[in-house]
């Protein structure tokens, strides 16, 4: 039988695909409070030049055209005249509602404030170059191995970052944590998506993000509680911490096992995920051999048709090849380049509400754990609407909504309604950007063949880093160009939902083992093609005709592709 015939058959939903959405889960947290602490760690509070005990703020600093005291000079001498210089004697906090940070720790203000941002870009650049890496040797060597040696060192990086001595050496032990920290990711939660049959893919697949969100939501009240950020990147340790007693029961992937060649030992995996998920009757041996030809028709993507399609044989697998040099070759060109803009475009437009909530009106606290609030309606509208309407409808239309609401609150002045109006309309941006992540998710997952699927899925999310490192600059410049952050972050929705267009529809379907698997995907299940998106009829005018192509009624979707 094949892969996904024998996971039925060893229950579908069992205690290992428990144990997989349980260490992918707490890497799901784990990564939230990481890329998140930013936000507390390096929060900028209201400061001024420091002046002597018997001085007042009058006197020494001068008043800024907005009515507030500068924040970078003081007053050379007030009673000879009213010439400024910078700061000479280094600068006071306000201590009343914000905590130690690295900026009042290292003084990382005016003159060197963009050093804030910088480690922030620094620490996601990390993160990007940790996906390749960790993806190309989970693919060659295993993703078991990874994980667990991954998690040792990231756990041992991860606590040396409390005892930074300096801004350079906090910037170093940082970027190699979330380097090291992909390969505690990335191996699990592949491993869980191939340990997943069809049906069960869209709900528990969509439970990172929630496990995500709910990360965001307990890191705003370890940060409202511990409010010096030593101890504060201490406990955010916690999570790969408690991973490390359980990261030992995440099995092999019987998938990557059959890519390779290595036949007894999938059939062994099988047979203990069998054991441990307590089947009944379970037959041994499961994997069958044959000489079916891997090219599967349009037939064998039907929810119906996946289980005993015969895909996932043993001499099946053994056909695949795991070039890296296949992600840059059509079909699989397409995939890249497409998951890899809606990559960017999703985390310059995610970090830039979630890194911005500082300077919404209101308490900072309250206003970053509302912005991760919103989050939880977005993580679990996404299940429905997968199941209902498959990845890209969901994907293109929240895009453009997202887009629509970034428009606004460029329009709308920032002290309307005490600067509430903005905060909702930002509150609201955050949970329609949020609402695309289940879908681009799954879409990613679904489409790169399994031996290209873990390094596939960290070049997307290396290349995707850009907009993650662009983004708090981008809120830098600010400063300088006003809304820029928010025009290009506008430009950037819009355009993932035309690209979105692109792609296949993968609701109901297995995941391609082959590259002539995902040619086959794409000839059977696209919604449009490029010639549908492009295509402009002269004699009727400007309408663009974007017709559905793979046999969908006009509701939108065949009802015999739903998942059951």
């Amino acid at each position: 039988m094949d892969i996904d015939d024998a996971l039925e058959r060893a229950k579908s939903f069992g205690r290992t695909q428990i144990v997989c959405l349980t260490t992918t889960g707490i890497s799901c947290v784990q990564i939230a409070m990481l890329i998140l602490s930013s936000v507390f760690i390096a929060e900028v509070p209201p400061h001024h030049c420091a002046v002597c005990s018997n001085c007042t703020l009058v006197e020494k600093i001068p008043i800024t055209t907005d009515g507030g005291y500068s924040k970078c000079e003081e007053f050379v001498d007030r009673d000879l005249s009213n010439d400024t210089q910078d700061c000479s004697g280094g600068w006071q906090y306000e201590s009343e509602i914000y905590g130690e940070s690295i900026v009042t720790e290292w003084d990382l203000v005016c003159n060197q404030a963009s050093l804030a941002s910088l480690s922030q870009s620094i620490f996601l650049l990390g993160l990007g170059l940790g996906s390749v890496f960790s993806g190309v040797i989970a693919d060659k060597y295993g993703r078991r191995p990874i994980a667990i040696v991954s998690l040792v060192i990231f756990n041992a990086l991860g606590v040396a970052v409390a005892f930074s001595p300096n801004y350079i050496a906090f910037v170093i032990i940082r970027f190699l944590t979330a380097f090291v920290f992909r390969g505690v990711q990335l191996p699990p939660l592949v491993t869980m998506f191939e340990y997943l049959t069809p049906k069960y893919r869209p709900t528990v697949g969509n439970m990172p993000g929630v496990l995500f969100t709910i990360g965001a939501l307990m890191m705003s009240l370890i940060g409202y509680l511990v409010r010096d950020w030593r101890y504060f990147h201490l406990t955010i340790m916690a999570p790969s911490i408690l991973a490390m007693g359980i990261i030992w029961l995440q099995p092999e992937s019987v998938r990557w096992l059959t890519s390779h060649g290595r036949y007894e030992e999938a059939e062994l995996q099988m047979q203990k995920v069998a054991k441990f998920n307590r089947a009944e009757d379970f037959p041994s041996p499961a994997l069958k051999t044959h000489s079916d030809p891997v090219a599967y028709d349009e037939a064998d993507l039907e929810p119906e048709n996946v289980e005993g399609s015969g895909r996932d044989t043993i001499d099946g697998s053994s056909k695949q090849s795991n070039s890296l040099a296949l992600l840059f070759k059509p079909p699989t060109l397409m995939v890249t380049l497409v998951m890899s803009w809606l990559w960017i475009s999703y985390t310059l437009i995610y970090f830039g509400f979630a890194l911005s909530t500082g300077n919404l009106a209101g308490d900072p606290y309250v206003n970053f754990f509302l912005s991760s609030l919103v989050e939880l309606p977005a993580r679990l509208l996404g299940i429905p609407l997968i199941k209902r309407y498959g990845n890209l409808p969901p994907l293109i239309v929240f895009n453009i909504l997202s887009g629509l609401c970034l428009i606004i609150i460029i329009v709308v002045p920032d002290d309307a309604g005490d600067g509430l109006v903005v905060t909702s309309f930002a509150l609201l941006g955050k949970f329609l950007i949020v609402c695309t992540f289940p879908p681009m998710y799954l879409l990613g997952v679904e489409l790169f063949p399994t031996t290209l699927r873990t390094a596939g899925t960290g070049i997307t999310h290396l290349i995707g880093n850009i907009g993650s490192i662009t983004s708090p600059i981008l809120l830098y410049l600010d400063n300088l160009v006003p809304d820029l952050s928010l025009m290009v972050m506008t430009v950037a929705a819009f355009l993932s939902a035309l690209l979105g267009m692109l792609l296949p529809e993968t609701k109901g379907s297995v995941q391609p083992e082959t590259v002539e698997d995902l040619k086959v995907i794409f000839d059977t299940k696209r919604l449009f093609t490029c010639e549908q998106i492009c295509n402009q009829n002269s004699d009727e005018g400007d309408a663009i005709s974007l017709t559905v192509d793979n046999g969908m009624d006009n509701s939108g979707f065949d009802e015999a592709s739903s998942i059951q």
